[in-house]
This record gives C-alpha cells, sequence and structure tokens, in this order.
C-alpha cells in the first residue's frame, strides 16, 4: 500500500489485521479509518471509497473501529458500536472478535459479568477452530473477569491463558507479556506476592510493554501491590504513584480511583491519616460518580479502617456495613469475609462478645467458601486474638491451630490493594 507496510499504515490507531483487509480488497473501512490511511499513504480519499458491495458495515471495517475506540479509551463507545453490529450477520470470526473486544471494554467499565460473557463466548469459536492465539486472548480477558468477580478459577484461568499462549510458535511476545501482567494481577489478589513480582518482571523482560501506557500502568499497580505486602512500602509508594501518574494522563477514573485507593491504604498502615482520607474519598467519589459498585466494597473497606484506626467505632462499623451489603450483592466473598471480621474486632473492642462472634462466624462461613489459603488463616488470627483478649485461651488455641492449618497455597483471594 504505497509502498508502506501494514505497520507503518497502522500504527497504534488500526490493528494490522484491518489493514490487511483493506489492501486485498477484503473490507470497506469506516470513513474515519479511511482518512486514517488515506492520510499516511498520501492516496485521495476517494481511492479508498469503492467497495465491493458498496455497504461500510463490513466485518473488518466494524473490528477496525472497535479497535480504535478501544485504543483511545472510548469504551462506552465499544460497546454501542458491539451491541450495532449484533443487527448484522457475520462470519463466526469476525463475531468472535467482535465480542473479544466489547468483553475488555466491558472490564474497563467494571462489568466483569458482561465482560466474562462475551469472553467465554468467544473462546469457544477459537477453540472449535484451533486458533490458539486467540484462544489465550479470550482466556486472559475471562481470568481478569473472574479476578474482578473475586471468582476462586482466576489464577488457573491465567495460568492456562499463558500455557496456551506459549504454545504458539513463535510465541507471541506483546499476548506474552500481558498475560503475565494478568497472572500476576491474580497472585496478587490470592496474596503470592512473591510470585505475583516474579511474573510482572518477567512480563518487563519478554514485552515491549513500555509502549503501551495503559499496561504499563496496571503493571505498576501489581508491582505497587506485591511490595506493600511483603513490606517495601516506599518501593509500593513508588510504583503507586507511577501508575496514578498515568492513570491521570490517560483520564482513565476508574483506574485512578483504584490507584488512589491504593495510596490512600498504604498511608493507613503508614498512620499518615489526613492524607490517606483525601485520597480514599476522591477515589469512593469517582466510583459513585461513574455509578460503579463492583469493588466499591473494597475501597469502603479501607476507609472503614481508616475510621478504625481514628478511634471512631461508628463511622467504622457504617461504612463496613455499607461495604458487606455492596460485597454480598455483587458475591464479592473476600471483601464481605473481610468486612465481618472488622465488625467483629469493632464489637469486639465495645465489649459486645455475642455480637463479635456472630460476625465472626460469619467472616469464617465467608472465607471457606474461598477454600484455604491466606484469608481464612487471617479471619482466625483475628479471632483467635479477640479470644485471648477476653480470656478464652482454649478456643483461642483452637483458633490459631486453625490458622496454621489453612495457611497453604490456595485458590485466589481478594487482596486489599486493588489492581487498576
Amino acid at each position: 500500500m504505497a509502498g508502506l507496510s501494514l505497520g507503518q499504515v497502522a500504527r497504534e490507531d488500526i490493528s494490522r489485521t484491518a489493514i490487511y483487509f483493506v489492501e486485498t480488497g477484503k473490507a470497506k473501512p469506516s470513513r474515519e479509518t479511511l482518512e486514517l490511511i488515506a492520510q499516511r499513504t498520501g492516496q485521495p480519499l476517494d481511492f479508498f471509497l469503492t467497495g465491493a458491495d458498496g455497504s461500510d458495515q463490513h466485518p473488518a471495517a466494524r473490528i477496525a473501529e472497535l479497535e480504535r475506540l478501544l485504543v483511545t479509551g472510548d469504551n462506552a463507545g465499544v460497546v454501542a458500536a458491539a451491541e450495532a453490529a449484533q443487527g448484522h450477520k457475520y462470519d463466526g470470526e469476525s463475531e468472535a472478535r467482535i465480542k473479544l473486544l466489547a468483553s475488555m471494554a466491558y472490564l474497563r467499565l467494571a462489568q466483569p459479568v458482561l465482560g466474562r460473557r462475551l469472553a467465554v463466548a468467544a473462546r469457544t469459536y477459537f477453540e472449535q477452530v484451533s486458533d490458539l492465539h486467540m484462544t489465550a486472548e479470550a482466556l486472559g480477558n475471562e481470568a481478569q473477569a473472574a479476578g474482578l468477580m473475586q471468582d476462586p478459577a482466576a489464577v488457573q484461568i491465567a495460568e492456562g491463558a499463558l500455557a496456551t499462549c506459549r504454545s504458539v510458535r513463535p510465541v507471541p511476545q506483546v499476548l506474552e507479556a500481558r498475560l503475565l501482567r494478568v497472572l500476576g494481577h491474580m497472585l496478587v489478589a490470592s496474596q503470592r506476592w512473591t510470585e505475583a513480582i516474579a511474573c510482572y518482571e518477567e512480563a518487563v523482560a519478554v514485552g515491549d510493554v513500555i509502549q503501551d501506557l495503559q499496561q504499563l500502568s496496571l503493571l505498576y499497580s501489581g508491582m505497587s501491590a506485591a511490595h506493600h505486602e511483603i513490606g517495601q512500602i516506599t518501593e509500593a509508594a513508588r510504583y503507586a504513584q507511577k501508575a496514578l501518574t498515568i492513570h491521570e494522563a490517560l483520564h482513565d477514573r476508574l483506574s485512578q480511583a483504584r490507584s488512589l485507593n491504593n495510596l490512600g491504604w498504604m498511608l493507613v498502615q503508614l498512620g499518615e491519616f489526613d492524607s490517606a482520607r483525601i485520597h480514599l474519598d476522591r477515589a469512593i467519589r469517582i466510583f459513585e460518580e461513574q455509578g460503579v459498585e463492583t469493588a466499591l466494597g473494597e475501597f469502603l473497606m479501607s476507609q472503614a479502617e481508616l475510621e478504625f484506626a481514628q478511634g471512631d467505632l461508628a463511622s467504622a462499623s457504617a461504612v463496613a456495613t455499607r461495604s458487606l451489603e455492596l460485597a454480598i450483592r455483587h458475591g464479592e466473598m473476600a471483601t464481605a469475609s473481610e468486612a465481618h471480621t472488622l465488625l467483629g474486632r469493632i464489637a469486639a473492642r465495645k465489649g459486645f462478645e455475642a455480637d463479635a462472634d456472630q460476625a465472626f462466624s460469619a467472616a469464617l462461613r465467608a472465607a471457606e467458601t474461598l477454600g484455604p489459603g491466606p484469608r481464612l488463616t487471617a479471619v482466625h488470627e483475628a479471632y483467635a486474638e479477640i479470644l485471648e483478649a477476653r480470656g478464652d485461651l482454649v478456643a483461642a488455641n483452637r483458633h490459631l491451630r486453625h490458622a496454621i492449618a489453612a495457611h497453604r497455597p490456595a485458590a485466589p483471594i481478594e487482596s486489599r490493594i486493588a489492581i487498576a
């Protein structure tokens, strides 16, 4: 095409696949896409306006437009365009690609149920035609959705995506880097910090992720979470600030809110309560303004812990109760367990032993749905501390034994730190 390679024409705005369809006469893309191609090839726009059927609804054109919208951050536009495409009868591959792009948009809009449903539909097609590359892409989206839904299968799905990617020859390194990042996020959620850091470092080594600011910001978020949880607070804060800076530059409001929550939670643990409140209030306000409830319970738990740390038990209880309601509504059992645990600590602080026992029983039931692992261990340890302070050493020792038994590699659970 005018002596240029596919990559030179496509750049970051249009996929090489879409350019190929145009170049071979198999597609008639949207006018905006044609204008970009015309500008870069030096050809007049009229040169590209003729098509075999005179229609601008060719699937390649639709896919090119969806990819452009996704790159520019117009996730709502991707969803609208994908819904419009449902009225056209496309071939199976085109429909699967459209569903996959729409699934990513839904994930970025914090709507994991719809995102996962579309990713599964896309994967089903790609598996049927033995397209391992696209199967891995779809599995990556599934893993992200599962993580947002606090599904214990998230790590396993992410590992499957990476294994599928690595079975392709040659291994697509950009996809491999993305899936390593996704797996890293799932490992952070399961509190497997060292493994998560190794994944992130490998992602940097195998993929040119630094050219994609969105991906780089997510990498920084994950690195921040992992370093924070192994006690490297300074390193964690440095990565968190980098992630926040990129989110603000990209005007990515939801990811910005997650980074604000991360920083706020770190500041709570450092005892810098005034700064923590500013960050947490901003994070919660962004989610509320966007009408997003998924993962909002995590932000509220950060705020509840802040209130508890400052001794305002009434506010801590009210915020934790609201978090619990959201967690139950959306099936976020890790957050529900955490909320019950804090409510138990609050009841114990007030001297309401029966209420504390009830809250910890509920916390244990919620944590047990996630299987043995750090979450269940943490609840047993917190309850043992309460029982010991009460003077019930027999029960305290029993829960410590349960904590030891639960402390082994397990299904993924949700970390306090939210991955953007």
